[in-house]
């Protein structure tokens, strides 16, 4: 049997991964007969083998879209003009001879499609099958799964009379909820599908300028537990929901997120008044999982689990710019981080379905896009065949309409030359890159298991300023990390100094559960971490600030995002830079809109400006 991760980590300073990296991991174990109930697919249908392995080998190599070569190239005349869409193979009845896709998919190419007994296929690969109809490829558009069927389910204690506002008896009340969002950008992303999921419920955002209603019903607490003071947040912000429950209030508490996948049943053992813990990978079915809560149940959703697309639209926070997870989870297992065992393992988005939500995106009028992934370059890798990170973002920059595209985050290790390519010949991919470096010593470097050096790193700085010489890029660094020299120290700052970011992400090294560092015993002491911490901002500050300074002067494309709460005759956008502009305009005017601003004056993170003109 093939172990996902090692369950004993050496007391030591030298660096132990829980596995050989990435060696194990293996995205298609996650699916059991028990909860996947079945695959929606698209099929292409030729007549000779040697045309199906030239395809296969187009979809590793290339752009191309199945859905565009289904509707060219597919013998399917039922399905050819839906783009090869055939819809829903149910499990339980794929071996049925009688099945309704019998003419479609004949009895062998479905029962090649259960779990355990066909191939070991996920979402996003294309399989190829024979049958009596000729030859097929098949692409795993979706999977649906039985979240309930994952979820630990456990009846209220005895006696306890603590009510949840999503109790059936509630059904005739209007229900209000609220999200309070902890961490990256890819919670900020989950919080907008559970608020999407909350209200397709008809629960309604809680306005709070409302004094008729001041406290949610549903109060969800989206976690963060990559730093440990974010993790001792939560239980402040459980707090005072707790005591409204415990007074007699009917409210549902969930904890969401990075702390929940981590704390999982201690949670409720800690906080019992919480009604539901469910990990991120569950953000777009928490409609389910609140159908048991309703029936008086705690649950606890932290099982691995396929990222099912979307049932429904996510509510997002802004209307001109959006985010577009890609990739979910990471293979990557840096000592330091608990991300691997809290987002779980790589999971890709199909190509096909990232762009139908980014064109949905450009016909509501969004601008801008942000693509997410915790290691967003290994795009594909775990498909089959694989993709290219570079070939989607090419995709996405051809959709017409879409002014402006970056993503989040890269990581040294796998950022290939045609990512930087993608970037520097297409127009609508914002010259901006953000790389995390983590230390500038490569001893420090290998003991992270950051799998790449400082060389590495340098060469694909300069490959950005050759090919993109005024580029933006930004960072993450650790300061601290055990047993850390001085000497070792002042690599980084050299880094820094030879690089000259635009703004790096600082952060003191944080012992976090499940991560081989945390059980090292070259600790350093919080002094010395605290010293070099405001040693590495002093540097930081003055950089950001020349990098921006640079900038006066010049006349550049601000996209208009909001109103400068501080000074209501003003707005603020950015630059494709990523660099915050503010300037005087009237938001009912402007929002939305892409302007060139001439930058006037500028500070350590931010410039201001005035308009000289509408941008095209």
């Amino acid at each position: 049997m093939t172990q996902l991760f090692s369950t004993k980590q050496p007391k030591t300073a030298k660096p132990s991964f829980p596995t050989l990296r990435g060696t194990t991991v293996n995205a298609r174990k996650i699916v059991d007969s028990k909860s996947a109930k079945a695959y929606r697919v698209r099929h292409i249908l030729l007549q000779t083998e040697e045309l199906a392995d030239q395809l296969l080998s187009n979809f590793r190599g290339g752009d191309m879209l199945f859905t565009e070569v289904a509707a060219q190239m597919s013998d399917c005349t039922l399905t050819k003009e839906k783009g090869g869409e055939v819809g829903w193979v149910d499990f339980a009845t794929a071996s049925d001879p009688e099945h309704h896709l019998d003419g479609l998919l004949p009895k062998n190419v479905r029962e090649a499609l259960v779990p355990g007994q066909g191939t070991d296929a996920k979402t996003g690969d294309v399989l190829k099958i024979e049958s009596h109809r000729g030859v097929h490829l098949i692409q795993l558009a979706d999977i649906m799964v039985d979240v309930r069927e994952r979820g630990k389910k456990r009846f209220r204690a005895e006696g306890n009379n603590w009510r949840t506002a999503v109790d059936p008896s509630n059904s005739g009340k209007q229900l209000y909820y609220s999200v309070e969002t902890m961490g990256c950008q890819m919670n900020s992303a989950d919080s907008e599908r559970i608020s999407g999921q909350l209200e397709s419920m008809n629960i309604l955002p809680l306005d709070e300028k409302d004094e008729k209603k001041a406290q949610p019903d549903v109060v969800v607490i989206n976690t963060c537990s990559i730093r440990d003071h974010a993790e001792q947040k939560v239980y402040s912000y459980i707090g005072p929901h707790a005591k409204r429950k415990r007074d007699g209030e009917s409210v549902s508490i969930i904890v969401a997120g990075c702390v929940a996948e981590q704390e999982g049943e201690q949670l409720l053992r800690r906080c019992p008044e919480v009604d539901l813990v469910m990990g991120p990978q569950y953000a777009n079915r928490i409609a389910d999982l609140l159908e048991d809560v309703g029936n008086g149940n705690q649950v606890v959703a932290t099982a691995p689990e396929y990222i099912v697309e979307d049932i429904t639209k996510p509510k997002r926070d802004s209307t001109t710019c959006a985010w577009v997870n890609i990739i979910y989870g990471c293979n990557e297992r840096c000592a330091f981080c608990i991300v691997p065992s809290t987002r779980g393992i790589e999971q890709s988005r199909t190509a096909e379905s990232v762009i139908k939500e980014c064109e949905e995106l450009v016909k509501e009028g969004y601008k801008e896009i942000t693509l997410l992934g915790q290691n967003i370059d290994a795009y594909g890798r775990d498909l089959s065949p694989k993709r290219k990170f570079s070939d989607l973002l090419n995709m996405i920059g051809a959709i017409e309409g879409l002014e402006r595209v970056r993503f989040v985050t890269s990581h040294p290790r796998y950022m290939s030359d045609s990512v930087v390519d993608a970037v520097a010949s297409n127009p609508s991919l914002c010259n901006s890159f953000h790389i995390p470096f983590q230390s500038g010593n490569d001893k420090v470097l290998r003991e992270m298991g950051r799998g790449h050096t400082v060389a590495k790193y340098l060469s694909i700085v300069e490959r950005i300023r050759n090919q993109i010489p005024d580029a933006s890029i930004t960072a993450d660094v650790i300061v601290g990390f055990p047993g850390e020299t001085e000497e070792e120290f002042l690599d980084t700052l050299k880094l820094m100094e030879t690089v000259k970011f635009d703004s790096v992400n600082t952060a003191v090294y944080s012992p976090r559960p499940n991560t081989p560092a945390a059980e090292w015993t070259n600790q350093l002491d919080e002094e010395t971490k605290s010293d070099r911490l405001q040693r590495i901002n002093r540097l930081n500050l003055q950089h950001a600030g020349e990098r921006r300074a640079r900038m006066i002067g010049r006349t550049e494309k601000v996209l208009v995002e909001g109103r400068n709460v501080k000074k209501p005759n003003q707005v603020y956008g950015r630059t494709e830079h990523g660099y915050l502009v503010y300037f005087d305009g009237t938001i009912d005017e402007l929002l939305g809109a892409i302007v060139d601003v001439k930058l006037l004056e500028s500070s350590t993170y931010s410039l201001t400006g005035e308009i000289v003109g509408r941008g095209e």
